[in-house]
C-alpha cells in the first residue's frame, strides 16, 4: 500500500520530488564556498597564481590522458625539480577532480609535518596501495594504533646499543669483501650492498641473518624475495601514480610475487623465534609482537621494517660510493680522516662521532639522493599553509578539505636559498657551518620522521668499506640512473658499477 501511494506521489509531483532532492546541493556548495572564504581572509590567504596549465578546468581530463597517453619523463626527479624552478617553489594543479598543491619550500614542510600535523593525514590512495600489496605495517598506520606502533619501535630501537650492531655489521663485511675479485675486472656493486645490508638488516632486527653473502647453502629463496620484493615495489609506484583510479588496475605478476613474499616472511620469522628461543635471547622481532593482532600483522610489521632498514642503508651506500667515485680527491680526503683516527679496524661509536668529514660526506650524500625524495599527505579539515599564495608566492594559502599535498625533499635540498651556490654538486664542506633546519629533511621529518639506529648505522656501514678501499675508480659500464623504488615510500638508487680492487687498489 505504501510503495503504492508513494508511486502515485512521483507521478502526480515528480518535479517536486526533484527540486527536493537537488536543492540542498548548490545551497550546500554555497554555504562551504562563503565559509572557506571567510576563513581563508580571517587567516590572510591570497589566491595562488602559479597553477599548472589545464585546457579542462571543470572535470581535469587533462589528468587522465596524462595518467594513459603520455610518456613518463626518464629521469623523474630532475624533472619534478625543473617543474619548481619553472613554477615556485609552491604550485597547484588540477588532477581530475581533485586540487594538488605541490610544494618544496620548508616553511610549508615544517607546517605539513609538525606545527599543523593534526591538519593533515596519509593519502587514503597511499594506506591503500601500500596496504594491499605490503600490508598494514607501521607506514600506513594512523591514529592510536599508529601512536602505539611507533613507541613500541621507538623504544627498541633507543634500547640498542651501538658496539653489537657494528659487531655485526664487521662480520657480515667480511662475507662481502671476498664478493670483490682483485684481478683488475668490474664488479657491480649494488647488488653487493643490497646484500650487506640485507643479511645485516635481518641478523640486527630479527636475531637471525639471511646469509646471502656468506656462499654456504643456497640462498636461491632469498633472490627469488627480494626479486618478488622489487616486482611489488613497481606494481606500488605504478598504482600510486593513478591516485583513486588505481583500484582499477588489477597485476596478476604482482599478486604472484606478493604470495610468495609472505610465503617466505612466515617461514623466515619461524626460523628466527626458534633461534632466539635456543639462545634463550629476545630479539626486536619479539618486541614487534607486541604490536601485531596476529600472524599476519607480525609479517605486516616485519616486511615494513625489514625492508625500510634495508633500503635506506644500501641506497646510501651506492649513492655514496658513486659520487666519490667521480669526486677521488674527496674520497682521499675522507680515507685520511677514517684511517687517522680508526686505521683498518672496525670504526667504534665513539671514532665514528670524531669522523666528521665522514658525517658531512653521509649529510651531502643524503642531501642531493635523499631516502625520501617525495612524500604526501591530505588536509583533513579546512586549513592553511604559510606559503604559495599571492604573486610572489609568499602569502598564507587556503588548502580546503581533501586537498592532497605533495611535498619534494629532493628538490628542497637543491635549493641555493638554503644550501649556498651549487646546491646541485656534491660538496661535503659547505656542512661545516650549515644549519639548514628544516630545509634538510632525507628521513622525512615531524612525528612520522624515521625512528631507525641512528646515523652512527650509516657512518659505520661506509666507514668499514671506506678504511679497505684505497682508491675508487667507475666502471665502464656504470650509470647515473633517476630511478625509483618503494622504501619509505620511495627512494632514488644509483646503477653502480665499480672497478674492483687490487691489493687494495681499484686498477686503472
Amino acid at each position: 500500500m505504501l510503495s503504492v501511494l508513494l508511486t502515485r506521489f512521483l507521478e502526480q509531483h515528480l518535479v517536486l520530488a526533484v527540486v527536493l532532492v537537488l536543492v540542498p546541493l548548490p545551497l550546500r556548495a554555497v554555504e562551504t564556498y562563503f565559509r572557506r572564504w571567510r576563513f581563508a581572509q580571517s587567516q590572510g590567504c591570497q589566491e595562488a597564481t602559479s597553477k599548472v596549465p589545464v585546457r579542462d578546468p571543470i572535470i581535469g581530463f587533462d589528468f587522465l590522458y596524462k595518467i594513459f597517453f603520455s610518456k613518463p619523463p626518464e629521469r623523474y626527479l630532475e624533472s619534478t625539480w625543473a617543474a619548481f624552478k619553472d613554477m615556485g617553489t609552491t604550485y597547484i594543479e588540477k588532477r581530475w577532480t581533485w586540487q594538488c598543491v605541490y610544494t618544496c619550500d620548508p616553511h610549508n614542510l615544517k607546517h605539513i609535518l609538525a606545527t599543523a600535523s593534526e591538519d593533515f593525514d596519509l593519502p587514503e590512495f597511499r594506506t591503500s596501495v601500500i596496504g594491499h600489496v605490503f600490508g598494514r605495517g607501521i607506514f600506513v598506520l594512523s591514529g592510536h594504533t599508529w601512536k602505539h606502533a611507533r613507541t613500541v619501535l621507538r623504544r627498541s630501537f633507543r634500547k640498542e646499543d651501538p658496539a653489537p650492531f657494528l659487531q655485526t655489521l664487521e662480520q657480515n663485511f667480511q662475507a662481502f669483501i671476498k664478493h670483490v675479485p682483485t684481478d683488475g675486472s668490474e664488479v657491480d656493486l649494488q647488488p653487493l650492498f643490497l646484500g650487506l645490508t640485507m643479511d645485516v638488516a635481518t641478523e640486527f632486527l630479527m636475531g637471525h641473518s639471511t646469509g646471502m653473502l656468506h656462499g654456504k647453502g643456497d640462498h636461491s629463496r632469498e633472490q627469488q624475495f627480494v626479486d618478488d620484493y622489487m616486482v611489488c615495489s613497481e606494481e606500488i609506484i605504478q598504482q600510486m601514480q593513478l591516485g583513486p583510479l588505481h583500484q582499477l588496475k588489477f597485476n596478476f605478476k604482482a599478486k604472484r610475487a606478493k604470495k610468495r613474499v609472505y610465503e617466505y616472511l612466515d617461514d623466515f620469522i619461524d626460523e628466527s623465534l626458534r633461534h632466539s628461543r635456543d639462545n634463550g635471547q629476545g630479539s626486536f622481532l619479539t618486541d614487534m609482537m607486541a604490536i601485531a593482532k596476529d600472524r599476519k600483522g607480525l609479517s605486516d610489521q616485519v616486511l615494513h621494517i625489514l625492508l625500510a632498514s634495508r633500503d635506506t642503508t644500501s641506497s646510501l651506500l651506492s649513492n655514496l660510493f658513486f659520487v666519490l667515485a667521480k669526486n677521488p680527491h674527496i674520497f682521499a680526503k675522507l680515507r685520511e680522516e677514517v684511517l687517522s683516527i680508526a686505521g683498518h679496524d672496525t670504526p667504534t661509536a665513539s671514532q665514528l662521532k670524531e669522523m666528521k668529514y665522514m658525517k658531512w660526506c653521509v649529510n651531502e650524500s643524503l642531501r642531493l639522493h635523499p631516502v625520501i625524495p617525495t612524500n604526501a599527505r591530505v588536509a583533513v579539515r579546512d586549513t592553511t599553509i604559510p606559503r604559495g599564495g599571492g604573486a610572489d608566492g609568499q602569502s598564507p594559502l587556503l588548502v580546503p578539505k581533501g586537498t592532497a599535498m605533495f611535498y619534494n625533499v629532493y628538490a628542497m635540498h637543491r635549493s641555493e636559498a638554503v644550501f649556498g651556490a651549487h646546491a646541485d654538486e656534491f660538496i661535503p664542506e659547505r656542512w661545516e657551518d650549515l644549519r639548514p633546519g628544516w630545509g634538510y629533511l632525507p628521513f622525512n621529518g615531524g612525528a612520522r620522521a624515521c625512528i631507525g639506529p641512528s646515523e652512527l648505522a650509516h657512518q659505520g656501514g661506509f666507514g668499514s668499506i671506506n678504511s679497505r678501499f684505497s682508491r675508487l675508480k667507475l666502471g665502464a659500464q656504470s650509470k647515473d640512473t633517476d630511478g625509483r623504488s618503494v622504501g619509505m615510500p620511495f627512494f632514488e638508487g644509483l646503477g653502480n658499477n665499480a672497478e674492483t680492487l687490487e691489493d687494495g687498489v681499484a686498477n686503472d
